[in-house]
């Protein structure tokens, strides 16, 4: 195990301790090394998951199109159909 000396802002600080408390009951230092230690793990996970994507996980984006150009024109009962596969 290493000690790292690193300089966080107030806020952070405050979140990581409002963490050690939810999740460990206390702000004492192994609460708040195993939130700092959780969360530097995860992003790693995160990277290791995401590689061939770049550093980043960006959110993800649907593009939606209609494959009928007028789908308002259909039926109600049509549409329910489509959605619940035949529901009334």
């Amino acid at each position: 195990m290493a000690n790292l000396n690193i300089d966080l802002g107030d806020e952070v600080i405050n979140g990581v301790r409002s963490l050690a408390v939810r999740h460990y009951g206390d702000t004492g230092d192994a609460s708040i090394s195993r939130v700092v230690a959780s969360a530097l793990e995860m992003r790693l996970l995160s990277i290791k998951l995401a590689e061939g994507c770049g550093n980043e996980i960006e959110e993800p984006v649907a593009d939606w199109a209609f494959t009928n150009k007028q789908p308002a024109e259909q039926l109600q009962s049509e549409i329910r159909s489509w959605l619940f596969r035949g529901g009334n």
